[in-house]
């Protein structure tokens, strides 16, 4: 994190305490015009897993030091549901658990390794894989597209988009495992499942229970940026917009919910969330206290950070649904969604159930996990997962 708001964020609680009777004495202590504001931000906000993670430094990514692999959790039993259908050409299949026993059995342990180590040197990491891991997801599916540097006709890519950009990380550590897979057992690991196994580590080191995730996704062979454009969620949608999306992925309101709850880890950028704490009717539906305190952690700096959950940062819990309901949320849609009748109700129930939570988290992730995947003979195994192997630009005319 960075050095500035570690040290805001050691005052936050002392405000957090004092700052409601502040508030209530002075109602325009806190106020800034938004005239003038210095956090005009022309991109493209985004709302799942925070609009920006950082874990150790601005831009800086995971160490990833190569020891011994750690013990494994027990791993829960979830049902795989991808059902095995097809196009005309292709031969798909059906994901499943263990789809790697034969072909590469110490897959699934590299990837374990290796993020473990990660995580001790960035804390932030969890939360960032687990964005990048939906933002993929949600776009043409569970396929890898999000790691492509570039595409065989030039085309900007997703990664580049204004919904990703300098918003996502994690690629480093994404590189060093398939690195070590290709050396293990070349050409047989995708990215798509490498990512899904990175993710289940990055909810596991954040506290879920682990679980075990269906394998046999193959890698998309394009990456457009105009992809991304409604079909990721943002910070300032309301309920209904939410859910269309959500409605549209084959989610339902109550999934919708449940996967909202990863913003119990992650951090934003103020330049992201500052808009919202002083539009002088938005701010009404924030808790005076924590008005606050985010305005005083952001100040006047747009690079300044904040976390979604000030109490449990990197760990997921139901907190968060405590905090949103109290009027407690970073960003607009979670808040948006305490004010909604039916989505509040869920919030109310998770918020008293973090067990239940988790094993409903569980099951959803599994089932975004088997978005519009390509299995069969569709797409390919990157060599790579930056860039797509040579055969396959040959097929393009890129030699």
């Amino acid at each position: 994190m960075a050095s500035r708001g570690s040290i805001h964020l050691s005052i936050i609680f002392f405000f957090l305490a004092i700052l409601p009777l502040l508030a209530s004495a002075f109602p325009g202590f806190f106020h800034v015009e938004n005239s003038n504001s210095p956090f005009q931000n022309d991109g493209v906000k985004t709302f799942f897993g925070a609009p920006i993670f950082r874990g150790k430094g601005e831009n800086e990514e995971a160490s990833l030091p190569s020891d011994d692999v750690g013990e494994q959790e027990k791993p829960l039993k979830y049902e795989s549901r991808t059902e095995e259908t097809g196009v005309k050409g292709t031969t798909k299949g059906r994901l499943r658990e263990g789809f790697y026993e034969k072909t590469c059995p110490q897959a699934e342990l590299i990837v374990n390794d290796v993020m473990n180590k990660a995580f001790q040197n960035d804390s932030g990491l969890a939360a960032a894989l687990l964005r990048l891991f939906f933002h993929d997801c949600f776009v043409t599916g569970c396929d890898a597209s999000i790691l492509l540097d570039k595409t065989p006709g030039g085309e900007e890519v997703e990664k580049a988009s204004g919904a990703n950009g300098m918003f996502i990380r994690g690629f480093e550590a994404i590189d060093e495992i398939k690195r070590k897979l290709e050396y293990e057992c070349p050409s047989v690991v995708s990215c798509a499942d490498i990512l899904a196994f990175a993710n289940r580590e990055s909810l596991v080191f954040s506290g879920l229970p682990s679980y075990n995730v269906a394998a046999g996704r193959r890698d998309s062979l394009t990456s457009l940026a105009k992809n991304v454009e409604n079909n990721v969620p943002l910070p300032d949608q309301t309920t209904q917009q939410i859910t269309a999306l959500f409605n549209r992925k084959g989610l339902t309101v109550e999934e919708m919910v449940v996967l909202t709850g990863a913003h119990s880890i992650g951090i934003a950028h103020c330049a992201n969330i500052i808009e919202r704490f002083w539009d002088q009717q938005k701010r009404k539906e924030i808790e005076p206290g924590y008005h606050g305190a985010v305005g005083f952690s952001c100040g006047n700096d747009p690079e300044q950070i904040f976390p979604f959950d000030t109490l449990t940062e990197y760990k997921m819990d139901s907190h968060f649904y405590k905090q949103v309901l109290n009027k407690r949320a970073l960003i607009e849609s979670d808040q948006n969604m305490a004010r909604d009748p039916q989505t509040a109700n869920i919030m109310k129930t998770l918020a008293d159930d973090q067990e239940g939570w988790f094993g409903k988290f569980i099951k959803t992730i599994i089932k975004l996990g088997e978005i519009e995947v390509l299995t069969g003979d569709q797409g390919e195994i990157r060599k790579q997962c930056r860039d797509f192997n040579q055969n396959t630009r040959g097929i393009f005319g890129l030699g």
